[in-house]
């Protein structure tokens, strides 16, 4: 192999072709990876809006439980990208068809991700400049710590999986002792008297803090196979899914859950700029953006060239140009007015990975010599998704139970509409 393609391979070039054996990781490397989407912003919230609605045990109990389903319904979305080597929207080509999969799953996927980028690229930014100013006087425009920060997160995303192995493996257990050390200030400073429940109304069930933990990973469950095609195995993938995705989902869960009981204040970084430590704040922050919205970017970049319909080898080039998108109408303030719109696309989001399960596990068996992409529109996948995502929001109002709808009518409409998967698993058996 020349040097030219030693280096195309260290960077990734291709999205939607098969990975092949030789190009899969060890679990321990996607473990790394895995943990990196957990510890973000939004997860610290989900514990302080688990906090302020019940007691500390249930609320520990009920979000812990969550991410114990999340990591059950990614390991089983996981295993598809594993036994395929293919990226999520490419694994929707049997139940949705090439077609369904290309303008609808890929390009709400696209969407989705694009938009959470500059989301939480925005959070990442104003934050870097009040804190600048707090620290040494420099007023540095929000707009500039935006595009600075996103460029770096960018291209990390844009050098693939290989880069974001390398991010993760340094910036978590760094991420993991200023966690740890923002606590224990927390504790010093506020004292443990806050912990106690007496002052907490329970003002949600139990089940429901269950679901919202869920919910808050809900996409980040359905786009698994992005990063678990790269493992050798089945059993790799059972591996770097629970130990990356379960203990750091709970310990960022119990942090915000802790810290928002002892200081009121939910966010880490925040918690160590305001017990005057800023620069370990700032350090936090960017870290826990960086490892998640890098992901963002490659996955948007994943599907744009699918929706585009792109040449395999432009996957790099769809990436930058997803990013940028992220961050100009971040720079522009559009991001602030949909965010409203982007959490709604949960629901849509959902029914995709009641389709992909369904055709993958029950109509093909779960084998992969019985994965067919279908050439034009599979209908029943279509109709499935949408009387899923509609149910799931005008009746139900959870997101994920969109995943449940989406399965069970599939595999109903599948009988009227024959998938491709099940014609050649009954070909072959």
């Amino acid at each position: 192999m020349s040097t030219n393609e030693n280096k195309d391979k260290k960077a990734e070039v291709t999205a939607l072709q098969a990975i092949s054996a030789e190009d899969r990781k060890d679990w321990i490397s996607l473990a790394f990876v895995q943990a990196g989407i957990c510890v973000c912003v939004p997860a610290f919230l989900l514990g302080a809006l688990l906090a302020e609605a019940m007691p500390i045990w249930p609320a520990i109990i009920s979000g812990s439980l969550g991410y114990l389903i999340v990591v059950v319904g990614m390991v089983a979305t996981g295993m598809i990208g594993c036994d395929l080597g293919l990226a999520s929207c490419t694994c929707c080509q049997a139940g949705f068809g090439k077609s369904g999969a290309r303008f609808i799953v890929s390009t709400i996927f696209a969407v989705n991700m694009i938009g959470w980028f500059g989301i939480q690229n925005g959070v990442c930014g104003e934050a870097f400049s009040n804190a600048m100013l707090a620290m040494t006087g420099w007023d540095i425009p929000v707009v500039v710590s935006n595009t600075i920060w996103g460029i770096i997160m960018l291209l990390t995303a844009v050098y693939g999986v290989h880069a974001l192995e390398k991010l993760d493996k340094i910036s978590i257990p760094l991420l993991m002792i200023i966690m740890c050390y923002g606590t224990f200030l927390a504790f010093k400073v506020c004292g443990t008297g806050n912990l106690n429940d007496e002052g907490t109304v329970q003002s949600m069930s139990f089940m429901s803090g269950v679901a919202l933990s869920f919910n808050f990973t809900a996409v980040g469950t359905i786009t698994g196979p992005d990063y678990t095609r790269f493992q050798k195995s089945r059993k790799d993938t059972v591996k770097s899914v629970f130990y990356g995705v379960f203990p750091m989902g709970v310990i960022t869960l119990i942090m915000g859950i802790v810290l928002t009981k002892l200081s009121g204040q939910y966010d880490i970084s925040m918690v160590l700029i305001e017990v005057g430590l800023p620069l370990l704040g700032i350090i936090a922050l960017v870290i826990s953006t960086w490892t998640t919205n890098s992901t963002n970017a490659y996955s948007a970049g994943l599907n744009i060239v699918m929706a585009l319909k792109l040449k395999d080898n432009r996957r790099r080039e769809a990436t930058l140009i997803s990013g940028i998108v992220g961050i100009v109408l971040c720079d522009l303030g559009i991001l602030g007015h949909v965010e409203g719109v982007l959490s709604l696309l949960s629901y849509v989001v959902c029914p995709v990975g009641g389709v992909i399960l369904a055709d993958y596990w029950v109509v093909g068996k779960g084998k992969a010599k019985n994965f067919r992409p279908q050439d034009g529109v599979n209908w029943a996948g279509v109709i499935a998704w949408a009387l899923g995502a509609i149910i799931s929001y005008t009746l139900v109002k959870i997101e994920f139970v969109g995943i449940i709808i989406g399965f069970v009518i599939y595999l109903i409409a599948e009988r009227f509409i024959p998938s491709a998967s099940r014609d050649n698993a009954e070909n072959i058996a």
